[in-house]
């Protein structure tokens, strides 16, 4: 495949030795890497990528941007409380999280094989709320574009495949969780959806995270891109591990960066409303009440250092080397990328 992004990137077909080699043969038309970053993501990316290029913003729209298993549901939840000022009788706070908050890179997946067999592609809901539109155009984008004011939207796409002028257009929330959480996290869905079978698994999976052969890899350009924009206006940087050590300072941040004014009264209800144990209980997810067990899966455990218990001593060691290699150079703290 030779394209060019709107973007401006590259994209180069993954070949058929490598897709063995990150055992990612599950999509119709393959997988691509996006360079020079050497993003990696099925085929159709391509084609939603130059859509959202090309989306029209609105100065009110609010976009999460995530590595996966970063903190995303928690961070989503707290933001649509704040924006409707925890107003819980709001008849879109029962559906589930994906129809209230599209996930702008969810589009790309519907050409995994099957392609029905996914709980984040309802097709048939869609078919009906949109009778006269192609899924080629994107369930979530059209999802996306119907969506009242102000609108809440994630992706785990980075910055620098959105719109040049993102930052100027909407607000921006980025959350960035340690490394080895992530990869712990990331190992423990991949289990839940059927990727992985066993913990025999482990190691192979963790190797593939560092060696950016995991799905919307690479980590490091996605967390630092972000962090080198945190001081600018209309981005909020935002620690998973700060969200977890302190979370009524974090929502002060967020009550401000948003400009929701909310009082402290209610700032502490939506953190009782967004806690892992009320989010857990309530479990409107799509992962979280589709799969047998999943609620207990998805909504593991949410904990920091959690790494600790799940990695070897061999695989710590080298995703130690990877970590002071990849923040060499920067003024992200070692520390929190060691997940000390």
């Amino acid at each position: 495949m030779s394209k060019r992004l709107l973007s401006g990137h590259e994209v180069e077909q993954v070949g058929e030795e490598e897709l063995k080699d990150i055992d990612y043969d599950i999509f119709r038309h393959g997988m691509v890497r996006i360079l020079p970053e050497g993003w990696l993501y099925p085929s159709t990316a391509t084609t939603f990528l130059d859509k959202i290029y090309n989306m029209e913003f609105r100065p009110d729209d609010i976009l999460l941007v995530t590595f996966p298993k970063c903190g995303t549901t928690w961070m989503q939840e707290i933001i649509w409380a704040m924006i409707h000022n925890l107003k819980l009788d709001d008849p879109m706070t029962k559906l589930d999280w994906l129809f209230r908050c599209p996930q702008l890179c969810m589009d790309m997946l519907r050409d995994k094989i099957p392609a029905d067999d996914h709980p984040h592609l309802p097709d048939q809901a869609f078919k009906e709320m949109y009778p006269n539109r192609k899924s080629e155009d994107g369930l979530f984008l059209l999802l996306a574009e119907d969506l009242p004011s102000p609108r809440l939207m994630k992706t785990h796409y980075p910055l620098t495949l959105l719109p040049k002028s993102i930052l100027e257009k909407v607000k921006v929330v980025y959350v960035a969780r340690n490394p080895k959480d992530a990869a712990v996290s990331g190992f423990n869905f991949s289990k839940m959806n059927g990727r992985l079978q066993s913990d025999a698994d482990k190691d192979k999976f963790y190797n593939s995270f560092m060696k950016d052969n995991f799905m919307y890899s690479p980590y490091w350009p996605h967390v630092k891109e972000a962090w080198e924009k945190r001081h600018h206006p209309n981005l909020l940087f935002v620690f998973y591990e700060d969200m977890k050590a302190d979370i009524m300072k974090q929502l002060g941040r967020v009550n401000e960066f948003l400009g929701t004014a909310l009082c402290q009264e209610t700032l502490e209800a939506t953190a009782q409303y967004t806690s892992f144990k009320a989010m857990k209980s309530r479990g409107n997810h799509p992962l979280a009440t589709s799969l047998k067990d999943s609620a207990d899966i998805f909504f593991r455990k949410g904990a920091t250092r959690e790494w600790k218990n799940h990695l070897s001593p061999k695989i710590q060691e080298e995703m130690d080397e990877w970590i002071k290699n990849n923040v060499a150079n920067t003024d992200l703290s070692l520390s929190w990328a060691l997940g000390q």
